[in-house]
């Protein structure tokens, strides 16, 4: 039976010098000389990657920065109790992975340069994610952000941007959440207008709690998000609590976000209970055998879960 056996590299004797032994090793192996543009090209081609990854990973840092930051600023009470869970459900994983995946290529390309491999791995890897969150920070204040995000969700089908996401947190009329725009112009003697939703389901919107604010943002026809309770009936009914700007379809910067989650928290205890409330609605319904699905005059905003949330907080 005939087997393929490597060729046994000769013996030399012992007295035989390091450069003979190297010489007769290259002969044996038959190395051949590789022109130095070669070397230069491997070790070009490797930095080329370790900075793609790090500016990769930049743009990856500037949507988590973008997208945390609206997290942080929206009206979270809407949805859940506290923030934690909020923002567990709406966390980005695709981003940290993706942050995450780049800076290990960043860390191995980085060790694969000419001189990488005398580089501690600590060195490296603080090195390549110090540098994209710097990058990051710069392109997260010029909006850059805002714009992969919004880019990723026209062209990308798998991508769902901050916009997207939002609609479908919002557009839950089970839930007592809408987006969409007021139908007509709105008089303060009304007591409903015509809303029409993202799914294009027309409302009547009950709009007698709302606040003045409230009403100037529904005679503004722009898109907007609307809190409150969905009332039962044959035509679509919704009674509003709160009506606050759409805001995911630009880059605010961080003061405005601040200052609108302000006014809409301040809007929503507004609508809380105080005494005299419970005792108004204690008389109406021994005496006037109210319900509060279709008597205006009672204040079905103070019972919603978003109020009751931001109530016990402010207390």
């Amino acid at each position: 039976m005939k087997l393929d056996m490597q060729p046994t590299p000769p013996q030399l004797p012992e007295s035989t010098s390091i450069r003979d032994r190297v010489f007769c090793a290259i002969a044996d192996q038959k190395v051949e000389p590789r022109p130095c543009y070669v070397f230069w090209c491997q070790n070009s081609a490797m930095w080329l990657i370790w900075l793609l990854t790090v500016l990769l990973g930049a743009l990856a840092t500037a949507v988590l920065l973008f997208t945390s930051t609206y997290r942080y600023y929206d009206i979270y009470e809407a949805m859940h109790d506290n923030f934690v869970t909020f923002f567990l459900q709406a966390l980005p994983l695709l981003w940290i992975v993706a942050f995450v995946v780049l800076m290990l290529v960043a860390m191995r390309g980085l060790r694969a340069t000419r001189r990488g491999y005398r580089l501690s791995p600590v060195l490296v890897g603080g090195s390549s994610v110090g540098v994209s969150v710097l990058l990051g920070l710069l392109a997260s204040t010029l909006g850059f952000g805002f714009v992969v995000d919004r880019a990723l969700g026209e062209h990308a089908p798998m991508y769902r941007s901050l916009a997207e996401q939002e609609q479908q947190m919002w557009q839950q009329p089970d839930e007592g959440r809408l987006v969409g725009q007021a139908a007509g112009v709105e008089t303060r003697e009304q007591m409903t207008v015509q809303f029409v939703d993202s799914a294009g389901v027309a409302w009547n919107l009950d709009i007698q709690e709302l606040r003045p604010q409230d009403h100037l943002l529904l005679e503004s026809a722009q898109r907007v998000r609307v809190l409150g309770m969905q009332l039962e009936g044959e035509v679509p009914r919704f009674h509003a609590c709160g009506v606050f700007p759409w805001m995911a379809d630009q880059n605010r910067p961080r003061k405005v976000l601040s200052a609108g989650r302000q006014e809409s928290v301040d809007k929503m205890y507004a609508h809380s209970y105080t005494p005299a409330d419970r005792l108004a609605e204690f008389e109406q319904l021994a005496f006037a055998d109210a319900r509060a699905d279709n008597v205006p005059s009672m204040k079905i905003c103070a019972s919603i879960a978003a109020v009751k949330r931001i109530t016990e907080q402010m207390q």
